[in-house]
């Protein structure tokens, strides 16, 4: 498999790549972490109040696009963010999800992890997008953020 592309149709140029032009100010976001290697903003599509997306400022579609370093490093900023997820909206547990390739519904061409919050009474929920109004994302995001000292 040496070689082997994966198939994704949102693939871009990192010039006109949603999260790349979050990353360089272009577009807003609901910040709620960043460190010089890192970001992390909520999903304006969640499943769930808190449900962030942490991605490498570097432009690469896939973990193969990553080296093991950068990858420890995305794991290290979701372990991190999820900790202050889970406390900024009381939840009981939280779910990371990271997609490569269309065929896996890897949306954005940009690696990125989800983390997703989850409380005991939606364990068994299936999961399915929602609507959070622009000024509950804010409060959200600016309770994540103290959050994650």
């Amino acid at each position: 498999m040496k070689g082997k592309r994966i198939f994704n149709s949102a693939s871009v140029p990192s010039e006109k790549c949603i999260f790349c032009r979050i990353v360089r100010g272009e577009l807003p976001s609901n910040r709620v972490y960043e460190d010089e290697d890192y970001i992390a903003f909520l999903d304006i599509n969640p499943y769930s109040k808190g449900h962030t997306l942490v991605c490498p400022k570097r432009h690469g579609e896939t973990l193969w696009d990553m080296g093991e370093d950068e990858i420890g490093g995305l794991f290290a900023a979701a372990s991190k963010v999820s900790r202050a997820i889970v406390e900024a909206t009381g939840s009981d547990g939280f779910r990371i999800l990271q997609n490569n390739g269309e065929a896996a519904n890897q949306v954005v061409g940009h690696v990125h992890v989800h983390v997703i919050p989850v409380t005991m009474e939606n364990k068994s929920r299936f999961m399915s997008r929602m609507s959070v109004s622009a000024s509950e994302m804010t409060a959200l995001a600016k309770s994540i953020w103290e959050s994650v000292g």
